[in-house]
């Protein structure tokens, strides 16, 4: 990532003038306007080079924990908690752009706007010295469908400065505000022995076919510390701050008058000022080390400390971008990850952790947030509030906001919602309409286009939101599966006595499905319901083909000989579950510190994945297998309480000596209980991931379902187990236990 360059009076000093090019305005190229002595170029042949690209990066799994308090903004539509879902994105990438060269030295791309079709994009030097630029760029869109659609891509003009950098820009009507460092006096720079003040701000006059207008700029001016940091402009002011590397220059922020380029305020003496964001409710600024956010109003007045937490955005002289929105903030604080704020009073109401181990280049540098309509691959408009976060070289990350009929918001994950991993460092991330821009550092720039699937899937089971709160609501001792309460207790609900335990151990066993059979060629989708455990754990699913004989031993052997090989690689003498294995790589609730909320809807294997008849599905869990320390589900296949695999397939859980619950004399070697559920029209998973003596056994740590269709219709594509629980048949309103084919022949 871009670190801002604050070192260069050790490299010029009394030297400065060594600093500045010999040439400047001579051997003036073709196609080139020479602005200030040479001190700007204006390239309409800017040397920059455009691969267009028609590929679907494949999504990772990133496992970012997040937590989420009491939040209200606009509904987006679904006023139903049990249906809150993120939407099906899949992104496209269409065009690479190579980084610029000036003067033959490859310089980053920092920042970027969009104005209408058209991208600003601005560059820099990484370290010293200043040296950076401006590319305007064109983009077309040609839509089809989601395979069809292409971008076009297309640099119109730049600028390039051999002696200034610009760290960022923003357009409005018809000018370009930019803001960086530079040691050349033309843009202000003056030498003391007790200051090195390099920052600036420059206002160029953009045609209306979005060219840089063959003259001087409208506005140098000289601001004070290291670095220009972040620029807006609203409402006719431009908001600018500065960054102060050290304790012995001036940062912080200045107002102008976006048309006369006069000062109306400046509030200096401000250290490590990364960024300012500005919209009708007031000014935002952030200062790191350690994270700060100041609240102004838009005359620079009524200055207050909202946020401030120790330990927090600690590394030095980084890219932290902020942004305003509704009735927040979303603070990108690099090594920190990122905190969503109420404007009001900085009270934290979610937040999402950094999104690697290292420090330096897995960090969270800017945030955007993207609530334009955009069309999805059948051309239907979708709404939606598409939050995004540039994390380095941990490339991108994706969310949505969205709202419960409590008016509560929440951060809401797809289950693989990163891409450009380790391609570049994503420094800057802008989005409008179905097009993102991402400035990746000496990577240069990628172009995206935002697609959809099938739009936002429709919510599952429609019809089993009221049996889901009977099957559990916390410790309702008359609910199916009360926290805390052991499932073979001898006041337990009859329809529990049932499936766990009557008329017999090995009856009640028996009722458990080793497998999900299919019958006829299906999809098949999985719902998570609820999480109530303290382990992060993994589920995962393999298949047995039809072929394979349908008893435990060969079953066993089937998995032993050819899943067990493949299914797992070893990092660090550490065995890491292959991602084609994995359905859930962290099986927590949103509000216990993951990303899951009661009603998100995947498809088992990913969206184009069918399954033929005669084939067995497997599922499994990893209890603790989720390592958020290395991102990734660790596994082992020896005796252990965690990261142990148990499978719904009692053979191969005695086949592998998992500790499963001998010591109560029942139910032995089932953790994942099954029933079908009439109401849900779906098979019905309640999990104890730690089924041991001592322990409460009331299978409610995990709870999730499977079905074969998203619609309120009879399950058809697989076999249900013996045993299901039926639909309501009196006015106390109590569940019964109805055998599966007298249900089907009702």
């Amino acid at each position: 990532m871009k670190k801002y360059s604050l070192l260069l009076a050790i490299l010029c000093g009394a030297f400065l003038m060594g600093c500045n090019k010999d040439e400047k305005g001579k051997g003036q190229r073709e196609g080139t306007i020479s602005l200030l002595d040479g001190s700007i170029i204006i390239n309409s042949h800017p040397n920059v080079k455009i691969t267009t690209l028609n590929s679907f990066p494949e999504g990772v799994a990133t496992g970012t924990s997040s937590t989420t308090g009491k939040m209200g903004v606009k509904a987006t539509g679904d006023d139903d908690p049990s249906h809150l879902r993120a939407n099906d994105y899949r992104f496209k990438r269409v065009a690479d752009v190579s980084t610029l060269t000036i003067d033959g030295v490859v310089v980053q791309a920092t920042h970027v706007k969009i104005a209408d079709n058209y991208a600003f994009v601005s560059y820099n030097e990484k370290g010293d010295p200043h040296r950076g630029g401006v590319v305007v760029y064109k983009f077309t869109i040609h839509e089809g469908s989601l395979e069809d659609v292409s971008v076009d891509v297309e640099p119109i003009t730049s600028i390039e400065m051999s002696n200034a950098e610009l760290s960022a820009l923003d357009y409005y009507d018809g000018k370009l505000y930019m803001t960086g460092a530079s040691s050349d006096k033309n843009f202000g720079y003056y030498y003391r022995t007790d200051k090195f003040n390099y920052a600036f701000f420059m206002v160029m006059e953009i045609t209306p076919s979005m060219n840089f207008k063959a003259d001087p700029p409208l506005a140098i001016k000289k601001l004070s510390s290291f670095q220009g940091t972040s620029i807006r402009v609203h409402k006719g002011l431009v908001y600018i701050t500065t960054g102060d590397g050290t304790n012995n220059t001036d940062g912080g922020l200045y107002i102008y008058d976006a048309n006369n380029f006069t000062l109306v305020k400046s509030i200096l003496g401000k250290e490590y000022v990364r960024s300012v964001d500005v919209d009708d409710s007031g000014i935002y600024m952030m200062q790191s080390e350690p994270a700060r956010l100041t609240k102004f109003n838009l005359d620079g007045s009524g200055e207050e400390l909202i946020y401030h937490q120790a330990g927090e955005a600690m590394q030095q002289n980084a890219k932290s971008e902020i942004l305003a929105w509704d009735k927040y903030v979303f603070v990108a604080e690099n090594e920190s990850g990122m905190r969503m704020l109420l404007k009001d009073n900085g009270a934290v109401n979610a937040s999402l952790d950094a999104p690697g181990e290292d420090p330096e280049n897995e960090v969270t540098n800017s945030v955007c947030m993207n609530s334009d309509p955009k069309k999805d691959s059948n051309g239907k408009i979708v709404q939606s509030n598409l939050l995004f976060l540039a994390n380095g070289e941990k490339g991108i990350y994706w969310y949505d906001v969205m709202q419960d009929s409590d008016g509560k918001d929440w951060i809401v994950s797809s289950e693989d919602n990163s891409i450009l991993v380790g391609t570049g460092s994503a420094n800057f991330i802008t989005s409008r309409g179905n097009i993102v821009f991402v400035a990746d550092g000496l990577g240069g720039l990628r172009v995206l286009y935002i697609g959809f699937n099938s739009g936002s899937k429709p919510p599952p089971h429609d019809g089993c939101k009221d049996f889901m709160g009977f099957l559990y609501n916390g410790n309702d001792p008359a609910a199916l599966l009360p926290e805390g309460r052991s499932v073979f207790r001898a006041d337990a609900n009859p329809i529990i006595k049932q499936l766990f335990q009557q008329p017999s151990v090995e009856a009640a066993a028996n009722t458990v499905l080793n497998y999900i059979e299919i019958v006829k060629e299906t999809p098949l989708y999985i719902t998570y319901i609820l999480e109530y455990a303290g382990w992060s754990n993994a589920l995962g699913y393999f298949e047995i083909p039809a072929e394979v004989a349908r008893t435990d031993q060969a079953e066993f052997n089937y998995w032993n000989n050819t899943i067990k090989p493949d299914m797992y690689t070893v990092v660090n003498k550490v065995n890491v579950l292959k991602d084609k294995y994995i359905v859930f790589n962290n099986i927590k609730d949103i509000n216990r510190g993951g990303t899951l909320v009661p009603g998100s809807t995947y498809q088992i294997g990913g969206d184009n994945k069918i399954f033929k008849p005669g084939t067995r599905v497997v599922l499994f869990m990893c209890p603790n297998g989720w390592s958020a320390q290395n991102n990734r589900v660790e596994v082992t296949f020896t005796t252990g309480t965690t990261k142990q695999i148990f499978f719904m397939h009692k053979g191969l859980n005695k086949s592998t000596n998992i500790p499963y619950a001998a010591a109560y004399g029942k139910f032995a070697g089932a953790q994942i209980n099954t029933f079908y559920s009439a109401d849900c029209n779906s098979i019905v998973l309640c999990i104890e991931d730690y089924h041991m003596q001592g322990t409460d056994v009331d299978f409610n740590d995990v709870i999730l379902s499977v079905s074969d269709n998203l619609k309120n219709e009879k399950v058809t594509g697989f076999v249900a187990p013996k045993w299901a629980v039926g639909e309501r048949i009196d006015d106390s309103g109590e569940l019964v236990i109805i055998p599966t084919e007298d249900l089907f022949n009702k």
